[in-house]
């Protein structure tokens, strides 16, 4: 599995070094809206009226590493990768999530934006992180 992140239409790209152990992706959430009714309708007091489907959200926690791991994906100086991420998320343009299987196959590609990022250093000098990224719909003028 490789999970790559890039900017203005793979300009700047980072294949993250190392997967989360565990990670969730994003299934289908429906903005449907629930009524109630004045009067039941075959003894059900409430309407469930079809919605449109919601944003994806994605989570993804690991580390970037500060030293040489022989079982990373890619050898990148930890902190560029936090600075590239930072500078991305200042630039306020949404980023690309691209994530594929091992025998590259794509599971996901979605334009998004980045909500949060918190990183810190843990013992080992590596730089553990969060990345909350949300789904951007790209607008279509007409």
């Amino acid at each position: 599995m490789d999970i790559v992140l890039s900017y203005n239409n793979m300009a700047e790209v980072l294949t993250l070094p190392f997967l989360p152990a565990e990670m969730t992706l994003p299934g289908v959430q429906m903005d449907n809206e629930e009524m109630a009714l004045s009067s039941g309708y075959k003894g059900v007091g409430k309407l469930n009226l079809i919605g449109l489907r919601g944003l994806q959200e994605l989570t993804i926690e690991s580390f970037f590493a500060t030293k040489y791991y022989p079982f990373a994906k890619k050898q990148k100086d930890g902190w560029e990768c936090v600075n590239l991420i930072n500078r991305w998320s200042g630039t306020r343009r949404p980023i690309r999530v691209i994530i594929t299987t091992s025998k590259h196959l794509e599971v996901l590609n979605m334009a998004c934006l980045i909500e949060s990022f918190v990183y810190g250093v843990d013992r080992a000098g590596d730089i553990p992180y969060t990345l909350q990224l949300k789904e951007f719909p790209m607008p279509v003028v007409k």
